[in-house]
């Protein structure tokens, strides 16, 4: 008899006796109970995964970050507006290292919605700025005007009152409001003309 295997044999004989039917019949439904544990066990999962995308579809990432950091939508875009110009001072190093911190880096350091992801590497690279600020020094320096003739390019100008054509950047720097591409000037155009640094 197979019922010590607790498995059908792969081939059943054509006629059972009434033992061996009911053993059949036992395993099948041991199966089907189990396989409805799985069902229901599937079930329950299928409607977990709903709900998580249900949950995925309407969660608002933007408003969880900004809840995180106790601000609102209009917060943070105040606050960036005021980082924005933080750090365009900061960077520019063009006041003393009290100034800079006082005015600028200490209101924005002191809210936590520097700690988003918008903020934070940008908040990071300013810290390093404040701790090792050092002005940039702005020399002064004195400056001629040329009027452009016919041929004139900035190449040719630097020539002839540097010495060198590689000092055309110097008149393109001092004149970028009033020249639109270097590489075309105009007769009688006044250009700034700085000394040469030493």
């Amino acid at each position: 008899m197979f019922a010590q295997t607790e498995k059908l044999p792969d081939e059943l004989p054509k006629e059972l006796n009434q033992k061996q039917w009911e053993f059949v019949r036992d395993l099948y439904a041991v199966d089907a109970i189990k396989l409805l544990a799985k069902m229901d066990t599937l079930a329950l999962e299928i409607d977990s995964l709903k709900q998580l995308l249900i949950y995925t579809e309407n969660f608002d990432c933007e408003a969880e970050l900004y809840a995180l950091v106790g601000a609102t939508k209009e917060q943070v875009a105040d606050y960036r507006r005021k980082f924005d110009e933080a750090e365009s001072y900061i960077n520019s190093r063009s006041s003393s290292p009290d100034d800079a911190s006082k005015n600028y880096y200490n209101s924005i350091s002191a809210s936590k919605i520097r700690c988003l992801p918008e903020f934070s590497d940008r908040f990071v690279s300013l810290k390093n700025i404040v701790d090792n600020y050092v002005p940039v020094k702005t020399e002064k320096i004195s400056v001629d005007e040329y009027i452009v003739a016919e041929g004139d390019n900035l190449t040719s100008i630097a020539l002839q009152l540097y010495g060198t054509s590689s000092s055309w950047k110097l008149i393109w720097e001092a004149n970028k409001t009033e020249i639109d591409d270097p590489d075309f000037l105009y007769p009688g155009q006044i250009l700034k003309i700085p000394s040469k640094p030493r």
